[in-house]
This record gives C-alpha cells, structure tokens and sequence, in this order.
C-alpha cells in the first residue's frame, strides 16, 4: 500500500513535472537571450512588481484553489463534485469582476509606493490584469488536478509555455518593449487560457452554484488566505527592502540567483505538491496513512536533495555559462538559496496534521508570527549586509515556520518521521559540497568533469551509507531480475 501510493505520486508528479522540466529547460537557454535585451534593473523591477501582485491574488483568490482540493474529496459522487467546482467558480468570477476598476486604478499608488514614481503604472495595470485573468486559469488547471487527469495537464501546460515562450520573444527581441513586454505576454497567455479551461470546465460541471459549499469552502480558506500573504512576506518581502536599501538593481542581482536556486522548486517540488496536495486528503482514507506520509517524506528529500546538491555543485558554471558578467556577483548566493527551498519543502510535509484536522487558523498564527520575525530580521540584516543578510533571514524564518508546523501538527495528528535519516542526508549532502568548493576553477571544463566525478562519489555513498529507501532497492533489483530472466 505505502509503495504504491508511491508510485502513483511518482508518476503524476513526473507527469506535471515535465511541463516544468521543459519550461526551466528553455528558461535556461533563453537567458543569455533575455540578458541581452534585460539588465539587472530590469529584473529587479520585474520581481517587485511580481511582489505586489502575489499578494493582491492571494487576497482576491480567497483561497478557494486550496479549498477545492479539500471539498472535492469529501464526495464521492460526481454530482457534488461537480457543485463545488462551478461555486468555486462563481465566487472567483465575482471576486473579479468587483476587484477589476480597483486594481486598475490604484496601479498609480502601487508604482509610487514601490518605485517613487508614477512611471511604473502601466506595468501595474497590465500586470494585475493578467492576474485577473490567471486565477481562472489557476482553478481550471486545478480541476484538472483533483480528477488526476496528469496527461491533459501536461498537454495544456506544454501548449501555455510554447505560446508564452513565443510571446516573450517577440515582445522583448522584436518590439523591444523592455521589461513590460514581459507583462503583456503574461496578459495575452491569461486571457486566452483563462476563457477556454473556464468554458472547458464549465461545460463538463453545469452552471451551479451552492451558497452553503460556497460559505463552507470561505471559512475553510479565509485563514489561509492570511496564512498565505504571511507566507509570501516571508518568501519575497526582501527584494522589496533590498530595492529600499539600494536599488532594482540589487534586486535583480538577487532575482537571478533566486532563478537558479529555486530551480529545484520550479524542476521537483512545485510539480509535486501539484499531485500531493490534493492527494494527501485522499491518503488519510486509507490504512497506515501516518507511515505513509512519513515515507513520502524519505523519498522527496531524497530527490529534492541530491537535485539540490547538484545545482550548488556546478552553480558557478551555471551562471558563467548562461548570464553576461555583470550578473556573476549571484553565484556566491546561490547554495544558501537551495539550502532555503529545501526547508521550505519540508514545510508542506510536517502541516499535514493541520490540514487534515482543518485547524488551518493554526497555520495562519504560525505564518503570522514567522512574518514579523522575518520583517524585523529583513530589516536589521538587509540594511547592513544587502543580499547577504536575506538570505539569512529567509533560512531562519522558513526554519522557524517549519519546526512551528511540525510542532502544532504532531499535536493534532502524529507522523513518525525518520529525523535520523533526515539528518544523515543532510552531513552527507554537506560534505560532497564542502568538497566541491575545493576544486580548482581555473579551467571551466576540468571543473566540470571533476566534479562530476565528485557527484558520482555522492550517489555511491547514498547507496553504501544505505540513505536510500530499502522498498526501492528491492523493487530496482526485482525489475533487474525480471529483465535478466526474460532476457536468458
């Protein structure tokens, strides 16, 4: 039962993952592109306005994404669920259409708040519009999710990225807009998507609405919407004292390493809570459900660790070989900022308890007081030792939210975690990367190949030290069997 609830996250996961995969695929191969076109303060002025309007979708979303995967599985019959998906529906559709005049006219106040003038309105008001748009476009990918239809997900992804990917391009290389030509393909991918999953959707459902799941699905996601804001203050709050202490500047130095760094999330973790979110209501159905999610732990930081390990080892060729000199000043940040996702990860993995109780107030405090902490860190570290001092008080908050959660959920629902093994994972992965820093770099090609011979040592250690799951040799092994006797 543990393995194959296993299997199935491995391979929805794979599924959504590769839309990702091939996404930061071509990310990485147009950065040279776009650093021609793009400068730091491009970049920077990107990510803070990307800031804003993370927070004002968690405000008009009302949550009711995470409300979804929650309620659709308290029915069994299609019928219900089909109620709950056309609410949900109905309240974001409502949310919109009050919140459209008033986003668009306090653009001007958000540019001069951020940036000191006016000039950055425009980008405001396309941006927040594609936002509008985007949240239809979010609930619709999410029905997908809850029905596990991975295969039609994949599908509708890779066909957004290809026409965002063409948008961008022509916006950038052959308009030459500049960084807002990035917002109006954002804008364009939105509205069209956004329609046609709506009209997709809604077809299948029926035009329903329930004001009882409606209020029911509010109270559950009001608090997580508080949580959430929380949770992004923690996640991007420093880029905008970073722009306040110094310049966009700065801040796209930082955003460039984040882009690197957070690859791993984007790669691994983001497609996996696609899958796992939802999925985790479903498992508390079954027998043995706490060591279930106790394994699911041992294998995602299995994966997300070795995927992070490999992007701290080869990040300086990453940067020099894929960015101009003037963003090589990101490379020394960006072990730090893997180490945070790794954390952060973890996060969704010790909440379990909570959710399933549905004391999501709980996480609302928890979020609420590791914000203050990283507002007050953010303040006395930024200012001091810029970029440096971020991301000190993003590892430190994200640990405290975390062990916060483990210690509220393990109240409510206790989980056996292997904490040991966690730990041994941990030295290891730490040790190959002290390793790694003693590599000459006077060749960029000899560098490459001694660390990955280094990088082979690691996978080798994993199975001597036996880190890796024992269900999983045995099945790698069975499989081997089976092909060596059908082979004689």
């Amino acid at each position: 039962m543990k393995f194959d609830e296993i299997k199935f996250l491995l391979k929805h996961s794979s599924i959504y993952g590769l839309g990702s995969v091939i996404g930061q695929a071509i990310s990485f191969l147009l950065l040279p592109l776009y650093t021609q076109y793009l400068t730091p303060s491009d970049y920077g002025t990107m990510a803070l306005v990307d800031v804003v309007k993370g927070l004002i979708g968690l405000v008009i979303s009302l949550g009711m994404v995470s409300a979804l995967g929650r309620f659709y599985y308290e029915y069994d019959d299609e019928k219900n669920r089909n109620v709950i998906i056309s609410s949900a529906y109905w309240v974001v559709i409502i949310t919109i259409l009050l919140f459209l005049p008033l986003v668009w006219y306090l653009s001007p106040v958000f540019s001069e708040l951020i940036f000191h003038t006016i000039e950055y309105a425009r980008i405001f008001q396309v941006a927040l519009l594609s936002l509008l748009f985007g949240l239809l476009v979010d609930l619709g990918m999410d029905y997908l999710r809850v029905r596990a239809e991975s295969v039609k997900f994949i599908k509708i992804t890779l066909i957004r990225l290809i026409v965002a990917v063409s948008c961008n391009i022509y916006f950038i290389v052959f308009l030459q807009t500049g960084v807002i030509g990035i917002f109006y393909s954002s804008l364009l991918v939105s509205v069209i998507f956004g329609i046609s999953l709506s009209f997709m959707v809604l077809r299948k459902t029926g035009l329903f609405f329930s004001l009882k799941h409606a209020i029911e699905m509010i109270q559950y996601s009001f608090p997580l919407i508080f949580s959430n804001i929380f949770r992004v203050i923690v996640n991007e709050s420093d880029k905008l004292f970073i722009n306040f202490f110094f310049s966009p500047f700065e801040t796209g130095i930082y955003f460039i390493a984040q882009r690197v760094g957070t690859a791993i999330h984007l790669l691994l973790t983001s497609p996996f809570l696609q899958t796992y979110l939802p999925r985790r209501f479903q498992i508390m159905k079954g027998t043995n459900a706490q060591l279930i999610y106790a394994s699911i732990l041992d294998y995602y930081l299995l994966v997300i660790c070795t995927a992070g390990l490999m992007v701290c080892v080869f990040s300086r060729e990453i940067i020099m070989l894929m960015t101009t000199k003037e963003y090589y000043s990101a490379i020394v940040y960006i072990p730090a900022i893997v180490l945070s996702i790794v954390i952060f990860g973890m996060k969704y993995h010790f909440e379990v308890g909570i959710l399933l109780k549905k004391q999501t107030k709980l996480l609302a405090y928890i979020n609420g007081f590791s914000c203050g902490i990283n507002i007050l860190l953010n303040w006395l570290l930024i200012k001091r030792f810029g970029i440096a001092g971020a991301i000190v008080s993003v590892n430190l908050s994200y640990l405290l939210t975390t062990i916060l959660s483990l210690a509220a959920s393990r109240q409510l629902y206790p989980i056996p975690f292997n904490f040991r093994g966690i730990f041994r994972l941990f030295t290891l992965c730490l040790t190959i990367f002290l390793f790694s820093l003693l590599i000459s770099q006077d060749s960029l090609f000899w560098a490459i190949v001694t660390k990955s011979i280094l990088c082979v040592c690691y996978f080798f250690l994993l199975y001597i030290i036996k880190l890796v799951p024992r269900e999983l040799v045995d099945g790698i092994k069975t499989r081997m069997s089976k092909r060596g006797t059908a082979s004689n």
